[in-house]
């Protein structure tokens, strides 16, 4: 009987699949915080069993073509599970690394997105104003490369996810490790939370801007915000922001009138943008 090699050399495919597909997803999980990672394994466990109907196809192929056309299971020999299995892996890992599907690192054209087209003031002025701020108090910039940075030094080209890259660096003396990346900063355990909740398909910049104003929106400023209560809204949103006033991260923060100054700036240029 052909079908029970041939079966088995698909169950083996199938599981060599799952196997290699988890391991490369899984990969980035090893560099996130702490918490944030069992988070990650799982959503890579997850994206990992899509691969089983591929290797057992593959698998079940490859038996198909190497089991003998006779004496079928005294004659199945494991070099034919072997071989299965190398042909599966390397297709897959082929097909993973040219759409970046399982890996998360895709250099498709839609895994990057291009900052350089983003308008990042589609909000009302004060809102936008505000955005700005943020962006400039957490990256020194308000301008779109703000959207590319991360926490202590570089930048990051492929916005399909969270950059969950690690950095460490002095700070007042204490050494600090944070996965903050983006125009606000946002850390691996933020995506992980946000990321499901508001559907966002990416890191682009239009997704961390929803990010953030989620932030905004959960502590209640973003109505501070329209009624031009700035000071207020600053306040209620600086347990999120180390570089905002109203914290104890004592990570040099913005002093509220250094923040209410470039607030004011950017709003002025908005209003000029608007008419």
């Amino acid at each position: 009987m052909q079908i029970v090699p041939i079966f088995i050399s698909g169950v083996v495919g199938a599981a060599c699949s799952v196997a290699f597909s988890y391991g490369v997803a899984s990969l980035p999980c090893g560099l996130v915080s702490k918490g944030a990672d069992t988070v990650c394994q799982v959503r890579s466990f997850g994206k990992a069993l899509d691969s089983w109907k591929f290797g057992f196809i593959v698998g079940g192929l490859a038996g198909f073509i190497l089991s003998p056309r006779h004496q079928f299971i005294s004659r199945f020999q494991p070099i034919h599970l072997s071989t299965t299995s190398l042909i599966t892996l390397g297709i897959y890992f082929s097909i993973s690394q040219s759409t970046g599907v399982s890996s998360g690192s895709s250099n498709s054209l839609t895994g990057r997105v291009s900052t350089g087209s983003y308008s990042p003031h589609p909000y009302s002025p004060r809102l936008s104003a505000f955005l700005a701020t943020i962006r400039w108090a957490e990256t020194g910039t308000s301008e779109v490369e703000s959207y590319r940075t991360l926490v202590f030094n570089g930048t990051f080209n492929n916005f399909s996810t969270h950059p969950l890259k690690k950095q460490c660096a002095p700070i007042n003396g204490k050494n600090i490790c944070s996965t903050a990346a983006g125009a606000y900063q946002m850390l691996d355990k933020s995506w992980y939370d946000l990321q499901p909740k508001l559907n966002l398909k990416d890191f682009s910049p239009a997704s961390q801007d929803k990010m953030a104003i989620e932030y905004i929106r959960r502590n209640n400023a973003l109505s501070d915000i329209e009624a031009g209560r700035f000071d207020t809204a600053v306040c209620k949103v600086g347990k999120i922001w180390a570089s905002f006033p109203c914290n104890n991260y004592k990570q040099n923060p913005k002093s509220i009138e250094q923040l209410r100054t470039y607030y004011q700036q950017q709003l002025q240029k908005l209003e000029i943008y608007r008419r």
